[in-house]
């Protein structure tokens, strides 16, 4: 009975257009997941899919009304193939695009361009290719380019500048230990949480300031402050 409703679903990359009546109310919470994990074990090709289905899951509170602390808890008991963070990004990219936008461009693409938008305080537009990425060269000089025309590194290094950008009136030796300090958060916590690095001077001193580092985080906080005390400065000044 449950594999014939689950099979019932008609068009699985077609499913849950926007404003549309969601084939998933019909569904229930382990067949939603059963369904979840046959998509993830036919490879990547249903990326932008499960991030509508696990958003289903979160808004309707489905695992809750099951017994279930949070929908967090029930998808790393019963989805073990995706982490948290996989979820969450499948999910945020669902929720700001459609589906030919997400084949178009890429579920990790997309989930880049959301970071920029957050660090340069705008919205996301239902076509994000002509959206314009300030992106930094290695010779300190910025080039504009559409979104369409950008690499995920090339979105994912315009992110930290805009959000990090090392003060010019740091004095020179801090300079190379903030640029290392802010490499090894983003390396530590890309994927894990959205840590905002800045710097400034004040009366003289170098002071650092950090958000959004999750409690249970301070250990991988801990080890990306001594990988950036322990970077030799200088390969920062070449």
């Amino acid at each position: 009975m449950q594999t014939q409703k689950m099979m019932a679903v008609p068009g699985i990359k077609a499913m849950l257009v926007p404003g549309a009546a969601s084939p998933l109310d019909d569904l229930t919470l382990d067949e939603i997941k059963d369904l979840m994990n046959n998509l993830v074990s036919q490879g990547s090709t249903f990326q932008y899919q499960l991030g509508v289905m696990y958003n289903h899951v979160v808004n309707r509170k489905l695992a809750e009304l099951a017994g279930y602390k949070s929908a967090q808890v029930y998808f790393n008991q019963h989805v073990k193939a995706l982490s948290q963070s996989t979820l969450s990004t499948y999910g945020a990219v669902a929720r700001n695009f459609d589906g030919d936008t997400c084949t178009q461009y890429g579920v990790y693409h997309l989930r880049a361009l959301l970071r920029y938008l957050d660090a340069t305080g705008a919205t996301a537009p239902a076509d994000p290719g002509p959206v314009s990425i300030d992106v930094p060269q290695d010779d300190s000089k910025v080039v504009t380019k559409p979104f369409a025309e950008c690499s995920v590194d090339d979105v994912e290094s315009a992110t930290r500048a805009k959000r990090a950008p090392a003060p010019s009136w740091v004095p020179v030796p801090d300079k190379a230990r903030l640029l290392f300090f802010e490499d090894s958060l983003y390396q530590n916590f890309k994927g894990v949480a959205e840590v905002r690095f800045t710097a400034n001077n004040q009366e003289g001193t170098t002071l650092i300031n950090l958000q959004g580092v999750p409690m249970a985080e301070v250990p991988r906080l801990i080890q990306a402050l001594q990988q950036g005390l322990q970077a030799q400065p200088s390969l920062a000044a070449k």
